[in-house]
């Protein structure tokens, strides 16, 4: 599945919460797997809306992607702006990757050398196995 938000509305980090947790409850994701999932949509979803197109002066667009093979569900989240860089007058306490590397099974974080930032976040399901319909 995938779904694309404007980086400038602010309801963008809930509704693509919810769009995964959706997703991934009919994965068959458990609780505690759909509360780190949610955890870590909203973080990256959010340092996306909060970081991403700041420095180019415009807004651009959010991309959010969710597929289960094997076992696993990736939740993918990625912009096109200026990447990833550490910000000294950030409106955030600077927790969010680690928030995510300590509630996902696993996290890359790739960047466009002409810029963006795609993040890459693998959840283990132990529910039922489930095609994916991506």
């Amino acid at each position: 599945m995938r779904w694309t938000y404007a980086a400038e509305d602010a309801d963008t980090p809930a509704r693509a919460r919810e769009a995964v947790r959706r997703f991934a409850l009919e994965q068959g994701a458990d609780a505690d797997t759909l509360a780190a999932i949610e955890l870590c949509v909203s973080e990256a979803v959010s340092n996306a809306v909060l970081h991403a197109y700041r420095r180019l002066g415009r807004c651009g667009p959010v991309e959010v992607e969710a597929h289960r093979p094997d076992g696993y569900l990736y939740v993918h989240v990625r912009d096109h702006g200026s990447g990833l860089r550490r910000r000294e007058d950030s409106p955030g306490l600077g927790l969010g990757l680690p928030l995510i590397t300590q509630s996902a099974t696993e996290l890359d974080i790739r960047t466009e050398v002409a810029g963006g930032t795609e993040l890459v976040m693998r959840f283990d399901l132990s529910g039922r196995a489930v095609p994916d319909a991506a």
